[in-house]
């Protein structure tokens, strides 16, 4: 006579596109995590170009309760995220990024947030997704930055239940946590940020990729803010930029400033934008010639944000 073996209590799923430098790291600090209860650990390979399935399948090779799940093409977040949800039996689901490091009491705290009758929790990651080349190429001190989301797909840890209501957005090639957790909430779940919870975050995108994904965040932003109809910072942000673009043509237009200086008035909104941004995610005090350098190189990645929003404005996609 057969059995059916138990699910194990955590899915820990990681999602992983060209992570080949981090996510060996990223697995052995989930088997930390895992030393004291039943788990299961799924990588979900988006299509990788490098030797990221190498890696997974060198760690499922080592570790039996391992599996990888391939996906055929690039389908983008929200896709892999729910690949791994289709593929997990945990009662409880833990999602984390390939680019991430959890502390070893990661776990332990997640699950005593989840005692305390929250759906789905979270930590901080640090430093901040949106600044992680500025950290690396110039030697920031990052502040932790409180999530846009109360849970992101980089660490979290959800209640299987939340699966059995909503999903994640297979469509969304990015912010489809932002949109799970939206829909949590118009369902009556709750999801947290727990604030004292860092994870290490090790992303080595460079400057190109990093422009690009800010791109891709902005286009995603736009469409969000149509989804669901909720004011942001960085909506408010982005409707500055948009003021300072009609103010500059208007007054180019009126002939009260030349048409070659009327670029002046949002690239400084741009700059001051950069600085703000730079202000609140580092201690930029601590290293003031490397801030400084760190400001004019990010004003031409929230550049590439603005540009993104608008062309979200007419298109569709999924993103922060």
């Amino acid at each position: 006579m057969s059995t059916t073996a138990a699910p194990p209590t955590v899915s820990f799923v990681v999602i992983a596109y060209n992570e080949e430098a981090n996510i060996a790291d990223c697995l052995e600090s989930l088997r930390a995590q895992a030393a004291g209860c039943d788990a299961e650990f799924i990588v979900v390979d988006d299509a990788s170009t490098d030797a990221t399935r190498a890696v997974a399948r060198d760690f499922a090779g080592r570790e039996p309760r391992a599996r990888l799940v391939e996906m055929p093409v690039n389908g983008g977040r929200g896709a892999a995220r729910r690949a791994g949800v289709e593929a997990s039996r945990g009662d409880y689901v833990a999602f984390v990024d390939a680019d991430i490091v959890l502390p070893p009491h990661w776990l332990g705290t997640t699950l005593a947030c989840l005692g305390d009758g929250a759906d789905a929790c979270g930590g901080v990651a640090v430093p901040d997704g949106d600044v992680t080349y500025l950290s690396n190429r110039f030697r920031l001190r990052p502040r932790p930055v409180a999530p846009t989301a109360a849970v992101t797909g980089n660490n979290g840890l959800f209640r299987r239940s939340v699966f059995e209501r909503v999903q994640f957005a297979a469509r969304k090639r990015s912010g489809e946590d932002v949109d799970i957790v939206h829909r949590m909430g118009a369902a009556g779940m709750r999801a947290t940020t727990l604030p004292d919870l860092l994870v290490d975050h090790r992303e080595a995108k460079g400057f190109v990729r990093s422009v690009r994904w800010l791109f891709e965040s902005g286009v995603g932003a736009s469409a969000q803010l149509r989804e669901q109809r909720r004011l942001r910072t960085p909506d408010v942000a982005f409707a500055g930029a948009v003021a300072a673009v009609l103010a500059a043509a208007g007054l180019a237009v009126t002939g009260r400033v030349p048409a070659r200086t009327a670029p002046v008035l949002p690239l400084a909104y741009v700059a001051v934008t950069a600085g703000a941004h730079l202000w609140t995610r580092f201690d930029v005090r601590a290293t003031p010639a490397r801030s400084a350098a760190a400001w004019a190189c990010n004003g031409a990645l929230i550049a590439g944000y603005y540009a993104g929003r608008l062309r979200g404005l007419a298109g569709t996609g999924g993103g922060r």
